[in-house]
């Protein structure tokens, strides 16, 4: 403890003699006056230093004001500009929805009324056949007027000029013409009803496209006639028949159709109410009413003469000559019946006049 504090009393005594020379030299150099212009040079220095740097840390900071303050406008645009951005893709999104909410009303509603037209197409067609069965069983007219109604597939435009000829059109559904249909008549109409691969233009699985050169007309003629013998029998059953017409045409909106026109309007009724979606030959028939036909108009005259230049592509009757010699057509005959019937026609008015 004693060498410890004698230690201690020398490291005070050294350091009061040093404080003591120092102290000494520093009034001495406070005594010298080119000491004093010294320390009143670097007091002067120091205090440049310090307004400098006072300079330095304000322009400093009125460059990070400045800084800051673009940084405030960019993040203010940018925030207004994702405002904008969210604004819009809001709206989009609600005019989607409410597009979306009209479209699935005008949906909703579009099929209410299909159903509805459907439920009053379906109750409109269990009436007409209720009573096309009772005019087809009684003949009374009292429903007459009303089932020979005309349906017309498009109201404002002219009748097509073929389906008023033949009753049939290859456009079909999609023609610009109107195609007026009655609600009964005494022709009615079986699309594709005879079928033969000589009629057919579609590539045989078989025969290729050469699939005509493989049935000659014997063949034909005589598929016909298994075909005339077969049905005849079944439509003699609902009255007397004026014709009977079955077309060679390779075109698919004539190709195999079956004309038949009976004597009255109630044997025609009865063959539809009969035949109409029965099978035949694995397939169904759909029957359908035709306005009254010019035969000598809708036939193909020149076919009859075997000169046709359009071949079985003619969109006039190609007739097949039926067998038995029953209910053949005469072409030329049935064609001077027509311009005498017009002559007379004609000449009633002048001779009355």
């Amino acid at each position: 403890m004693l060498k410890k504090r004698r230690r201690k009393a020398v490291r005070q005594k050294a350091a009061r003699e040093q404080e003591r020379i120092e102290a000494e030299e520093e009034a001495r150099k406070l005594a010298c006056p080119e000491y004093q212009l010294y320390l009143a040079e670097k007091e002067r220095e120091d205090e440049i230093a310090a307004n400098r740097e006072e300079l330095e840390h304000a322009l400093q900071k009125a460059i990070w004001l400045e800084k800051e303050r673009d940084a405030q406008l960019r993040f203010e645009e940018q925030r207004k500009s994702e405002e904008a951005k969210e604004r819009q893709e809001h709206e989009k999104r609600e005019k989607i929805r409410k597009e979306f909410e009209e479209r699935e009303t005008k949906a909703k509603q579009a099929k209410a009324e299909r159903l509805k037209q459907q439920e009053l197409v379906r109750r409109m067609l269990h009436e007409r056949h209720v009573k096309l069965q009772e005019f087809a069983v009684t003949g009374a007219d009292e429903y007459l007027n009303e089932l020979q109604t005309t349906h017309n597939t498009r109201h404002e435009a002219e009748d097509c000029k073929f389906f008023l000829k033949t009753g049939a059109c290859r456009h079909g559904y999609r023609c610009c013409g109107n195609h007026p249909t009655p609600g009964v008549s005494k022709v009615i109409l079986i699309p594709s009803f005879f079928s033969h691969p000589a009629l057919e233009q579609k590539v045989h699985a078989e025969y290729g496209q050469d699939v005509r050169l493989e049935f000659d007309e014997d063949d034909l003629t005589n598929c016909f006639n298994e075909f005339f013998r077969d049905i005849i029998v079944e439509f003699e059953m609902f009255g007397k028949i004026q014709h009977i017409f079955v077309c060679r045409n390779s075109g698919p909106h004539l190709r195999g159709s079956v004309y038949i026109e009976y004597e009255l309007l109630r044997n025609a009724a009865a063959a539809y109410l009969r035949m109409n979606g029965r099978f035949y030959a694995k397939k169904q028939l759909h029957v359908e009413f035709r306005n009254p036909i010019v035969w000598p108009m809708a036939v193909c005259g020149l076919f009859e003469l075997r000169r046709c230049h359009k071949g079985a592509g003619c969109n006039f009757l190609h007739i097949l000559k039926n067998p038995d010699h029953r209910y053949v057509y005469n072409h030329f005959q049935e064609s001077r019946l027509r311009r005498k019937e017009e002559v007379v026609q004609i000449a009633t008015p002048l001779d009355l006049g």
